[in-house]
């Protein structure tokens, strides 16, 4: 297992292996110019998780003659104990699509691996049709636009973001006659129904923004699609956050970031569903889980990783009845944008009931300068007004820390174990300062 594992993150390894082992490319016909890894999620959980590891190959693609050709993305699901051959026995390969380059499906049996080559996702089997610019004319949702389909000249789609199995962000740049410039659309597709949840919620805060000049923008919602399982949006303008405050002095960061605290508490004082619940003992488990992963990715790290586990847990005792609301549930800065003096706020996909100060605590984290972070901090709390504690904040921050220390093992990012000995110790740092009594 160890091996396998090993081999199907050495990118020049498994350049050669998929060289030999996939149609099309094993005779010479096809070449692998260059290979590069997305989307790596490794799991170390023999019980919550039957793959070690998923993840997604970009193949830039020669002919025989090494002429340049084209890209072509591969999904992979690693298995235990054999288990891929069942399952690539089992998938009806008549229903999948011809990719680009290569076969739809394949089974590297000693890798203990299958290969989806997209447009096929197992999760995801609306993507074919998405992906195609003969297919996607006829899923665009022509009357939340207004639009008669037949003035279409042309239709472009990229995808933009990808969590196999999970979602997909397509960008649609639709050509019309009579028009100066290209539509752009957004389509956001999922494994499941959710979109129609999100496409809600965008339509709420697509009307307070109407009626309401001091509250936050978003792209305009377009509707859901059930057959596509697709919530489609407009197009949002502005500038990205980070890069309006590294333009701006220090006052003019500070009120940008006071809006981004206000634009926040908005969406803590919507009236919206959410998916699911994430209260203090939701964290207080997943330290659990997150100290289990770094032990097993990190050996040398184990007893550091459980002193600072055990002093979350114990600390959340101070905290028994914390109130409970909407948060975003995944606010960062790349979240974020400004248009004409107004925030622009994106993906509300992780909404869910739980600590107000979680949202504040991931935010202030990402923002990554200190100056910066203490500024949006100094605003949130004057925003939330008496719902901040400055002692719950810090133990957000040491959980996010935490968060951010096993994610660098699970994402598989390059360098990774500099990375999560550098944020174990952020989180070491915030736990000791609230032990001492520090708040944050």
């Amino acid at each position: 297992m160890n091996a396998a594992l090993d081999t199907c993150t050495d990118l020049p390894a498994m350049r050669a292996l998929l060289q030999r082992r996939l149609p099309g490319f094993a005779d010479g016909g096809l070449h692998i110019d260059a290979l590069r890894m997305h989307k790596a999620r490794r799991s170390s959980s023999l019980q919550r998780n039957p793959h070690p590891i998923t993840l997604c190959y970009e193949l830039q693609v020669a002919g025989g003659d090494h002429h340049g050709m084209g890209c072509q993305m591969l999904y992979g699901k690693m298995f235990r104990a054999g288990a891929s051959a069942s399952c690539f026995a089992s998938i009806d390969q008549s229903r999948l699509q011809p990719p680009a380059f290569g076969a739809a499906l394949v089974h590297l049996a000693e890798l203990d691996m299958v290969l989806w080559a997209l447009p096929n996702d197992p999760g995801l089997p609306q993507l074919a049709a998405l992906l195609d610019p003969q297919q996607l004319p006829s899923l665009l949702p022509w009357a939340a636009l207004a639009i008669d389909s037949q003035r279409l000249r042309s239709v472009e789609v990229e995808m933009l973001r990808y969590e196999p199995e999970q979602r997909a962000t397509l960008r649609c740049s639709v050509t019309l006659d009579g028009a100066p410039a290209p539509l752009v659309l957004y389509a956001k597709t999922f494994g499941d129904a959710r979109g129609r949840a999100i496409d809600e919620r965008f339509r709420h805060f697509w009307q307070r923004a109407l009626a309401d000049t001091s509250a936050p923008l978003v792209a305009p919602p377009l509707g859901y699609d059930a057959s596509t399982q697709t919530a489609w949006q407009g197009a949002a303008e502005g500038v990205p956050l980070l890069q309006a405050l590294a333009e701006s002095d220090a006052s003019a960061r500070s009120s940008l970031l006071t809006q981004v605290a206000q634009a926040l508490a908005a969406v803590h004082a919507a009236p919206l569903a959410w998916n699911r619940e994430r209260p203090l003992a939701h964290w207080r488990a997943e330290a659990q889980r997150r100290r289990t992963k770094i032990a097993r990715a990190e050996p040398a790290l184990a007893a550091r990783a459980a002193a600072l586990v055990e002093s979350i847990d114990a600390l959340a005792a101070r905290w028994p009845d914390v109130a409970l609301g909407l948060i975003h549930g995944d606010f960062h800065p790349d979240q974020v944008w400004l248009h004409q003096g107004r925030v622009v706020l994106f993906d509300f996909d992780e909404f869910t009931l739980g600590d107000p100060l979680e949202d504040i605590a991931e935010f202030a984290l990402k923002l990554g300068d200190e100056s910066w972070s203490r500024a949006f901090i100094n605003a949130a709390a004057a925003t939330t007004g008496s719902g901040f504690d400055g002692d719950r904040l810090r133990w957000h921050l040491a959980v996010q820390s935490l968060l951010q220390a096993s994610r660098a093992f699970i994402f598989q990012r390059e360098g990774w174990r500099t990375e999560l000995a550098l944020w174990l110790a952020r989180a070491e740092r915030e736990a000791a300062a609230l032990m001492a009594g520090s708040t944050a």
